[in-house]
């Protein structure tokens, strides 16, 4: 097959899945396969035109984000936040504070208890990023009218909260 269009992958891997045995629900897995696919397609996008010019990962940003938002944390809430590890955080935090964009501080009488917290670079960065982040989403899901949009982002909500 030269080409394949989307629809033609669906029905690929849906039928390869069948030939394994696998029992398929179509629906479902067209909405979790697509799913998938445009949040990684949408990551690429970000990564390649946002992220890495700026020199820091879609993991970073994240973390990031989430301490701009929130403020001084935990690494284990900004695990929880960003969606990753506690050692990916680890390690993006690891890499943040070396590039000066987060600081750890102890801040519990007996030092056990780190906080993350932005640097000035690390805001800076956060807002510039953020900008560019955000014209790119909106560029992204501007193939939907106002109320696919509406109910695309309530049908997420739905699958986030209830589908853990």
């Amino acid at each position: 097959m030269d080409h394949v269009d989307a629809n033609q992958y669906e029905g690929l891997a849906s039928a390869r899945g069948k030939e394994v045995g696998v029992a398929i629900d179509a629906e479902t897995f067209a909405i979790t396969f697509n799913l998938i696919r445009a949040a990684n397609l949408l990551v690429a996008k970000l990564e390649q035109d946002v992220y890495r010019s700026r020199g820091v990962s879609y993991a970073g940003f994240r973390v990031l984000f989430a301490l701009w938002v929130v403020g001084p944390t935990e690494p284990k809430q900004l695990a929880h936040l960003a969606n990753v590890t506690r050692s990916s955080t680890s390690s993006v935090l690891n890499t943040l504070e070396r590039d000066g964009l987060v600081e750890r501080r102890r801040e519990s009488a007996d030092r056990r208890l780190v906080t993350a917290a932005l640097t000035e670079r690390g805001k800076d960065l956060v807002h510039e990023t953020f900008d560019k982040h955000h014209a790119l989403e909106t560029k992204w899901v501007s193939v939907l009218s106002a109320t696919e949009r509406k109910q695309a982002a309530n049908v997420l909500r739905l699958l986030v909260t209830r589908g853990q």
